[in-house]
């Protein structure tokens, strides 16, 4: 009988899956490594010598080991602002607002309260940081302050680096960086060197925007609490985080605006519930409605305005040429939507009272800083023609489906050029240093005279009232201020520069006149230093404080029309 063929497919015939072999495993075929790279580079090249793609490979991995690590990035960041801030710490002072601050945290270290015994027009953390210092390392030296700004600007060139990585590319870590530490410089003397609100703000601020681009807008809401606690600007990128809140998809837009709205208010509502609600609410968001309706006059304006914004025009001067391709792109990504807002609010805050301060600046420096890394990267990488890319694309993200991503580096904006730029903002830097090591506050030498004279007609203890807008003189001379209100300005709605017009008892704070009477009746001052001379705010012209001066004192010096008189009768 003839042998039938068997199939092997059909199941009544097949062996049983047992008896079958495992299918053989495919062995990988080696891939060809290129000539010349790799462990034996030498003898593939035949030179002896490996080839530079291997050297170079070679030579670039121990930077590459430390220079991404963050503790690295901020110990040199630390060198840089320590570096950049050196002038700082050559005098006593630099601004009135330091000699204010000093002066609120040696009544604050002597049981004083925050808003009851002494008043200030801004949230209680810096003046909590300065007695804080203060307990550290004596009332005597701002020294320890000043270290704390060092320590704040670093903070915020980190987190500004730590965004610029995110979103620009690793390569943009270093020169977003260096350029925040080189940008603080970019304002007068007395404004880049005073340790106060703005650049105790900025960390916060810096963080606030990294972590909303992380999408943890818990922890976004409660550093930007504590920028609005230590100044009211500090509110500023609320405007591009509930922006990125709207924009969240929907099923995560309720949970991330809640998040934003507990981290910032539970910090805020804290505090207040410290300090008192009604006086807290009060000198932080309701004292400054006079001072806010006071701008300065249109030359002085235009001045403050103009020199600032020039002087940060020269620092970011190299990254001008890449900007038209930058500005040209439409429409913006979704980053440079936040960034623009970023800076919008910022400005807003700059312009708030139309005062224009130098300080006032420094808020612009972290969204400046990223909206030139982002115009460099706007320019960084091009695809080639033909290559079906779109331009935005880079290195590293997908391309469209069917398409050879090619990518060629411009002349104009390849690493090169980046450290070209970043080179010339270190210069005009260097150059800003150099001219804040040889300045000096204005009127520094009156107000040690000043200073100094109150010393000598008084003793450790005794009570002084400065009618005059230099609160250092009483941080200088040791002396405890007989008031709250530690300036005229208070009292008057005075401010350098200002409205002249808007200037008067009833341009006070409200409730201020009433509180100061009580207190010079309390506890009349032994010294009274009248520095009104030459300005709207004439002792002649507040008939109280003319007739207690009339009635109780006696001069007893005149140091550069600053007339000193002593309470008749002993102190």
């Amino acid at each position: 009988m003839p042998t039938l063929p068997v199939d092997v497919a059909d199941p009544a015939v097949s062996p049983p899956p047992t008896t079958l072999a495992p299918p053989a495993r495919p062995t990988a075929r080696p891939v060809p490594r290129p000539a010349g790279t790799g462990v034996g580079a030498e003898a593939e090249t035949g030179t002896g010598r490996p080839n530079r793609q291997a050297r170079v490979r070679r030579s670039t991995r121990w930077p590459q080991r430390w220079t991404h690590r963050p503790a690295a990035r901020f110990a040199v960041l630390l060198v840089l602002a320590l570096a950049v801030r050196a002038p700082s710490f050559r005098r006593p002072f630099w601004s009135p607002d330091e000699g204010y601050l000093a002066t609120e945290a040696v009544a604050l270290r002597h049981g004083g309260r925050m808003y009851a015994d002494v008043v200030d027009r801004k949230p209680p953390l810096v003046p909590w940081l300065y007695e804080a210092c203060f307990a550290v390392s004596g009332p005597g030296s701002l020294w320890l302050v000043r270290a704390c700004a060092v320590v704040a600007l670093a903070v915020t060139a980190l987190f500004v680096a730590r965004l610029a990585a995110a979103e620009c590319g690793a390569w943009a870590a270093w020169p977003a960086g260096v350029l925040t530490v080189a940008a603080s410089t970019a304002l007068p003397a007395p404004d880049a060197m005073a340790a106060t609100f703005e650049i105790f703000m900025l960390p916060a601020t810096a963080a606030a925007m990294y972590y909303g681009s992380r999408r943890r807008f818990l922890a976004a809401g409660a550093v930007l609490a504590v920028a609005t606690l230590t100044k009211q600007v500090g509110l500023a990128p609320l405007l591009p985080l509930a922006v990125q809140v709207l924009t969240s998809p929907r099923r995560r837009r309720l949970r991330s605006g809640a998040a934003l709205a507990a981290g910032l208010l539970v910090p805020v509502t804290g505090c207040a519930l410290l300090l008192g609600t009604r006086p807290f609410v009060f000198w932080v968001f309701l004292s400054s409605g006079s001072y806010a309706d006071s701008p300065a006059a249109l030359g002085a304006m235009c001045g403050h305005v103009a020199g600032n914004l020039l002087r940060l025009a020269v620092l970011f001067g190299a990254f001008v040429p890449f900007l038209p391709r930058f500005l040209a792109r439409r429409p913006f990504s979704g980053f440079d939507r936040v960034l623009w807002l970023w800076l919008l609010a910022s400005a807003a805050g700059v312009t708030a009272g139309f005062h224009f301060y130098g300080h006032y600046f420094l808020q612009l420096v972290p969204p400046l800083v990223l909206l030139a890394l982002r115009a460099v990267r706007a320019n960084r990488f091009r695809p080639e023609l033909g290559s079906g890319s779109p331009p935005e694309v880079e290195p590293g993200t997908a391309s469209r489906p069917g398409t050879a991503t090619r990518f060629r580096t411009t002349a104009l904006s390849g690493s090169r050029g980046v450290a070209v730029a970043v080179a010339a903002a270190l210069a005009v830097c260097g150059v800003f240093t150099a001219g804040a090591w040889r300045a000096s506050p204005p009127q520094m030498g009156r107000s040690l005279a000043v200073a100094a004279a109150v010393d000598a007609h008084s003793t450790p203890g005794q009570r002084v009232l400065l009618w005059g807008m230099h609160p250092e003189e009483y941080w200088l001379a040791g002396r405890p201020a007989s008031s709250r209100y530690l300036t005229a300005g208070l009292l008057t709605n005075f401010s350098g520069g200002a409205d002249v017009h808007r200037v008067g008892a009833r341009y006070a704070v409200p409730g201020a006149w009433t509180a100061f009477r009580r207190e010079l009746a309390a506890a009349p001052p032994c010294l009274v230093v009248d520095e009104s001379a030459g300005t709207p705010y004439r002792v002649a012209g507040y008939p109280p404080l003319a007739r207690l001066l009339a009635r109780s004192y006696l001069p007893v010096a005149v140091v550069d029309s600053a007339r000193i008189y002593r309470r008749t009768g002993g102190c």
